[in-house]
């Protein structure tokens, strides 16, 4: 990794830490994809092989597609198959599973164990995804899955593999074909995302404002940026400048909102 940029090796890190893949492989996915990690991730998911059992680890040869079968079978909805000839968990065996992980469905995990599986919308886990999931996890019994979950939750605590769960969120979240995320829906996906240890101290005047005075659907380019927003101004919005180059990227959205934000301050006699 030494002809790397910084960035290339921070884009490295996010792959290897999300794919559990080894850096040269991580490398030469990026490079296919333009060191576009959103776009690469979910490829390298998609096509990821099953491990044959001449080319597995000794952790990993007990891994079976008859066990990976059975797995998702404990779940599967009967009624779904019966009706539509489909085999997909729906949201009762999404909750079932849940349940037998030790797993609240608000826990930001199950957000991660979506991303691995690389759902398309929520309510459901198709037959592809979910095995395509467990695959990339070398997990195909419950008790596999729940070893996992500590594992899965630290990613949580790395900031390049949240921001790629942040942003497959949002692909996660907006309904069908929708180029934008419903407003209500943003908000409390954000209020689940950046509460607790990623803890935004002006969430709430954000969607308040959003509320207030946009009313609209959240594009992809705003849901992104909030993230980095809300990093760079995580506790107040003192030195935030429109004017100058370290602001001025920012969506017009987020500038109405520190315009908006700074006017009620100083109505209210305080200080930002």
């Amino acid at each position: 990794m030494n002809k790397l940029n910084a960035n290339e090796k921070k884009l490295v890190a996010q792959f290897v830490t999300v794919t559990g893949c080894t850096n040269t492989v991580a490398i030469k996915q990026l490079k296919k994809y333009n060191w576009r990690v959103e776009v690469a991730v979910p490829e390298f998911l998609e096509h990821l092989p099953v491990a044959s059992p001449a080319s597995a680890s000794s952790a990993q040869q007990a891994f079976t597609e008859q066990n990976l079968e059975k797995f998702f079978a404990q779940y599967m909805s009967k009624e779904v198959a019966e009706e539509t000839n489909k085999k997909e968990i729906d949201a009762e065996g999404i909750m079932k599973l849940f349940e037998d992980l030790d797993v609240d469905p608000s826990d930001l995990v199950t957000l991660v164990l979506a991303n691995k599986m690389n759902a398309e919308e929520m309510g459901k886990f198709t037959y592809e995804e979910f095995t395509r999931g467990m695959r990339s996890m070398m997990c195909d019994t419950l008790v596999k899955l729940k070893k996992k979950i500590p594992a899965l939750r630290q990613e949580l605590a790395d900031p390049y593999a949240f921001k790629a769960v942040y942003e497959y969120t949002f692909r996660f979240s907006k309904d069908g074909n929708q180029k934008g995320l419903n407003l209500e829906e943003a908000c409390a996906m954000w209020q689940l995302l950046l509460k607790d240890k990623n803890k935004w101290d002006l969430l709430d005047a954000w969607c308040e404002f959003l509320n207030r005075e946009h009313k609209k659907a959240i594009s992809a380019d705003t849901w992104n940026q909030v993230l980095d927003f809300s990093r760079t101004y995580k506790t107040t919005l003192f030195g935030y400048d429109a004017n100058l180059d370290k602001d001025a990227a920012w969506p017009v959205l987020i500038d109405e909102f520190v315009d908006n934000f700074k006017e009620k301050m100083k109505t209210a006699g305080m200080k930002i």
